[in-house]
């Protein structure tokens, strides 16, 4: 009898176990990757020129985030521009010049 407890046991344990893993933090098989890694802003924000590497644009919202655009028009890419946009962020993932979160850019006006 105490064998089959034992199992039972063990059983019971791997079960929760499981459970605890299996998304907690929303990452579970059964939703999509899209869906957790991406999210709709619309900010204020300036536009900066970085000289890493090749040099790239990037946006230091006023929300005190950086986020790397992945289409800035070039009528924008003016280093201290303010702007306000609007786009779907990378929020899994940092930019390819590892300095904020990708983002892909859905509208963009020019503030001053």
């Amino acid at each position: 009898m105490k064998k089959y407890k034992h199992i039972g046991l063990l059983a019971l344990t791997a079960v929760v176990l499981n459970l605890s893993l299996a998304g907690c933090d929303g990452t579970s098989p059964n939703r999509p990757e899209s869906a957790q890694a991406s999210a709709k802003v619309s900010l204020g924000g300036t536009v900066v020129f970085r000289e890493s590497g090749d040099g790239f644009y990037g946006i230091l919202a006023d929300n005190g985030k950086q986020y790397e655009p992945a289409n800035l028009d070039a009528r924008f890419r003016s280093d201290g521009m303010r702007i306000s946009f609007t786009g779907m962020l990378d929020t899994a993932t940092l930019g390819e010049h590892h300095w904020g979160n990708p983002i892909e850019l859905a509208n963009v006006i020019a503030t001053r």
